[in-house]
């Protein structure tokens, strides 16, 4: 008897992105799953990396509108050929090709990472006065074709409470840390007055309110990602708090591993958009893996995390001031910002992390399977 073939497909994610292939694909593989990645690259290529077989294929369509459309419609095409016993996609565009494989008796699971109609209500490249309706018919549309689907992995309890209405069958597998990335038994820098912010560098991600508070701290920012725009960009480096930012721009995960290894403090300050505020940002829980304390934005879910695990401080993301005074107060205090930290690698090592994710998606798929 042959091991159940997985088949992950993808139209938008790179295919070494980060929860799809090193999390549930590689996981999936050490489980005994026969695992099969379809998903974008830079050639098209058909390999074998870490138990898993990757076929990739190559977007040369322009715009968001021909990739949803013509390139999805290869990807699926491209899936379909590899015959798995169950389809795992992830993203909200293959939703309409969902019932081609449940009328050939598919299990087929929606893999949902964002909540698409908040998400879509903050798209800056959407005007504003359309941006409601947007998202009206955008969750309407998704609502209706969720019904094709087997099951859906959700990365939030939020998300999964509004599928819940959609299919008996979810399951919520957060976007936790992988301890493996961790080396547990180190301890960073508490004494080197570096907070650090590592993934899309956004106003709303809350880029310009820490630059302003930066005029105010006695340290300097750690900066890895990628800027949302080169207008961004420019316009940060016209500010006075850039004098204290040292940009690493895009890390590998060792990159983003030894940066946060001298770091003091983490900075998940986000703006409170519908989108953030059930959301669970996995730089957050990252910092918390390398033993850093947080200085987290004052949403209720977020509070409820980091002040219940005491592994740091929530502030007024909109205030710079208030970032600043608490950003110097955990800098001044070398001692506070290890038993944070050690509070919150604890949270880590025992509950919020990859390794207990993957069983649960494990055990999931044994479900759907009988």
């Amino acid at each position: 008897m042959h091991s159940p073939r997985i088949c992950h497909f993808t139209s938008v994610h790179p295919w070494n992105d980060i929860r799809i292939f090193h999390k549930e694909c590689v996981s999936l593989a050490s489980l005994g799953y026969d695992v099969t990645l379809v998903a974008v690259g830079e050639k098209e290529d058909d390999f074998i990396e870490q138990g898993v077989r990757v076929i990739t294929l190559v977007n040369t369509f322009q715009g968001r509108v021909s990739r949803a459309l013509r390139f999805s419609r290869l990807v699926v095409e491209t899936a379909v050929k590899v015959n798995a016993d169950l389809y795992h996609f992830h993203d909200p565009e293959l939703l309409p090709h969902a019932k081609q494989f449940a009328r050939s008796n598919k299990k087929i699971v929606y893999d949902v990472h964002e909540d698409l109609p908040r998400q879509i209500s903050t798209k800056p490249w959407i005007p504003k006065w359309l941006r409601g309706v947007a998202a009206s018919i955008a969750e309407s549309v998704e609502n209706q074709l969720s019904k094709n689907v087997s099951g859906v992995v959700a990365a939030t309890p939020h998300i999964q409470s509004r599928f819940q209405l959609l299919t008996k069958q979810t399951c919520c597998v957060f976007n936790a840390p992988l301890l493996r990335e961790f080396s547990l038994q180190s301890t960073p820098d508490y004494s080197a007055r570096n907070l650090v912010y590592i993934g899309l560098i956004s106003e709303k991600r809350g880029i310009i309110t820490l630059l302003q508070a930066l005029e105010h701290i006695n340290g300097r920012l750690q900066l890895a990602g990628k800027f949302e725009s080169e207008q961004l960009l420019v316009q940060c480096q016209t500010m006075a708090g850039w004098g204290k930012v040292d940009y690493h721009g895009m890390l590998d995960r060792q990159g983003v591993t030894r940066l946060l290894g001298k770091s003091t403090l983490g900075m998940v300050t986000l703006h409170p958009t519908t989108n953030y505020l059930e959301s669970y940002p996995i730089k957050m829980f990252e910092y918390m893996g390398a033993a850093l304390p947080v200085v987290a934005s004052d949403f209720p879910l977020w509070k409820s995390i980091v002040e219940r695990q005491d592994a740091g401080v929530c502030v007024d993301p909109l205030d710079s001031l208030a970032i600043a005074k608490s950003v110097n107060s955990l800098l001044d205090d070398a001692a506070l910002c290890r038993a944070m930290g050690e509070h919150g690698r604890r949270h880590i090592t025992s509950e919020f992390n990859w390794e207990h994710e993957a069983s649960k998606l494990g055990k999931f798929y044994r479900k759907l399977m009988g």
